[in-house]
Order: structure tokens, then C-alpha cells, then sequence
């Protein structure tokens, strides 16, 4: 069996799925869900359960695998310990393929049977190829509000463009900012120029926990039309969205990153990531963006190119 833990927000929820999806694929194994992590976090709800996923959650039984370190309780933590001495046939707690330190390797795809996943496995390249598979994976299970769905219906007709702007915590918690970029209006601003010169009638729908700051630093004479929704409940609601638009700027934010990831086909469509995603000296986020996508310093040296250009 493969077990994935689970702990984070919709998007870390979404990518330790996936590697888990992908491990138990290539070996031909049984995938299951090791959730008990939210019985003590609170940071954010479990959130998976909202789409057609085909995998279990642990049993009973199953439990008795899970590596004390990530048992629920003190308890539960001796449970292995007791298990081998009493109970017929054990075979002990699962191995631990940890990601640490944070970052692709390609020695984390190596093939085993029976494995506890325990890492955030940020990147497509922790799942090549499975892209229409958790397009299934990640559908949701139940329709969606009224107010999605005729936002979805306008979003598929339409040249339309989703915009993630993640202000928040970015801007206000120490501990974030230490991590995370902050990124500025000139991101925006350049990704969404770009786009302006290879389309027309372009749609702008914006997600952002500060829509003032948007209004005030993102014209660049596109209409854009607020989701105004956007809140810890619907964020299933709200991926769904972003993957109906056509075009998509994320922000370096992983809910955004699978709402671009899971988007229809187009052979016209851009998405456009930042580049760096984290500050350089802190975590390792070069494996990020996917082969067919827009980063932000392609953008910085096609600009310094055209610059060049025109001053010879």
C-alpha cells in the first residue's frame, strides 16, 4: 500500500495526493488517505473530500502501519510497538519517503511497495503524465453553486483570464514574508501586458483576498470582474473556476498553481507563474512551473531583449 498524508491547505491537500496517486499507479498498489492530521490542525479544513478522488481512507486495521511519529495520540504512537509483540503475522509500521529538505529529487520517484508519504511534493514533476488522470481525480463530486456555475458557463464561452493576487498572510505575517515573495504590481502588470499583445477580448475575473489594492495598482485596461466568494469554505468552488478560464497569472500560491494545472486545453492558452517563487536562500521552488508555461523571468528577459533591440 501507499499511504499520503495529508496537512495544509486545499492546494498542499491536491499535490500530496497526487504524488501518492502517481506512486500507487506506477507500482500497481492501493492508495489510501491518512487525514488524522486535521484532527489537531486547525490552520485550514480538509478539503479533499469535495472532489470525485478514488482513494480510501485508512482502516482500522491499516492504522496499525502508520509510523508512531504520526500517530494521533500517545497512545496510538505505542500501538506499534504492542503490535509487534502480540499480534500474528504483523508487518510493522510502513517506511517514511520523506521530502526533506523541500524540493524535487529524482530519487523521491524511485518505485517501492509500501510506503507512508510525509512531504508537500510541490511539483508536476512528482506526477508526469497524470495530468488528464487527476482531471478526474480533482473533478468535483457535487455541483456546485448556483452562482459557480453560472460564473463557469461565462468563463468557458469567453476569451477569459483568472487572475490570483494572494495578499494576506503575504503581506502581514512575518513568518510568510520570510518564505514568500510578496509579489508586486509589475508581475501582474507584465504578464497580463503580455497577454494583451497575443489576444483580444480578453475577460479578467480576479481572485484576491484584496481586491482595493488590485482596483488601485492592476489597470492596464482590461475589465475584470471580482470573485467575490473567495473564502475558506467555497476554495473548491474557486479552483474549479480558475481552471474554467482560458488564461490564467497565478501568484505563488498552490491553490492558483492547480487551478492553472487543471485547466482545459487551448491551443492558444498562457499561464504565466513567478519566478523565483520563494525568496532565494530559503526553499528550492525550481521545479514549479510546468514545461508549457509562461515564468516570470522569461518575461523580464524578453522585455530586456526588446529593450536592446530598440536602443541599437
Amino acid at each position: 500500500m501507499i499511504v499520503t498524508r495529508l496537512i495544509g491547505g486545499l492546494g498542499n491537500q491536491l499535490f500530496q495526493y497526487a504524488f501518492g496517486h502517481s506512486l500507487a499507479r506506477s507500482t500497481y498498489q492501493t492508495l489510501l488517505i491518512d487525514d488524522s492530521a486535521f484532527e489537531e490542525y486547525r490552520l485550514h479544513p480538509l478539503a479533499i473530500d469535495h472532489f470525485n478522488i478514488s482513494a480510501n481512507r485508512l482502516s482500522g486495521a491499516d492504522h496499525s502501519r502508520v509510523p508512531g511519529k504520526f500517530r494521533r495520540t500517545p497512545v496510538g504512537r505505542a500501538l506499534d510497538h504492542v503490535s509487534r509483540r502480540i499480534v500474528p503475522g504483523y508487518e510493522g509500521a510502513l517506511p517514511v519517503r520523506r521530502e526533506k529538505p523541500f524540493g524535487f529529487r529524482e530519487s523521491l520517484l524511485n518505485p517501492e511497495r509500501d510506503l507512508y508519504l510525509d512531504g508537500y511534493w510541490q511539483s508536476e514533476k512528482f506526477f508526469p503524465g497524470l495530468r488528464d488522470s487527476l482531471r478526474e481525480e480533482f473533478r468535483l463530486k457535487e455541483k456546485p453553486s448556483t452562482t459557480t456555475q453560472k460564473l463557469s458557463s461565462q468563463m468557458t464561452d469567453e476569451n477569459s483570464v483568472a487572475i490570483h493576487v494572494r495578499r494576506g498572510d503575504y503581506v502581514t505575517s512575518a513568518k510568510a514574508k520570510q518564505i514568500y515573495r510578496t509579489l508586486n504590481a509589475d508581475y501582474y502588470r507584465s504578464c497580463l501586458l503580455d497577454l494583451a499583445a497575443r489576444e483580444t477580448g480578453l475577460k479578467l475575473y480576479l481572485f484576491s483576498n484584496d481586491v482595493p489594492w488590485c482596483e488601485a495598482n492592476l489597470d492596464v485596461g482590461i475589465p475584470f470582474t471580482p470573485v467575490q466568494h473567495t473564502d475558506g469554505q467555497t476554495a473548491h468552488e474557486d479552483l474549479h473556476l480558475i481552471a474554467q478560464c482560458r488564461h490564467v497569472v497565478i501568484a505563488n500560491s498552490t491553490f492558483s498553481w492547480w487551478g492553472a494545472y487543471l485547466g482545459r486545453p487551448h491551443s492558444s492558452r498562457r499561464v504565466y507563474y513567478p519566478e523565483p517563487w520563494f525568496h532565494p536562500g530559503t526553499l528550492d521552488g525550481s521545479a514549479m512551473g510546468c514545461e508549457d508555461w509562461v515564468s516570470e523571468a522569461s518575461l523580464a528577459d524578453h522585455s530586456s531583449t526588446e529593450n536592446a533591440r530598440r536602443a541599437a
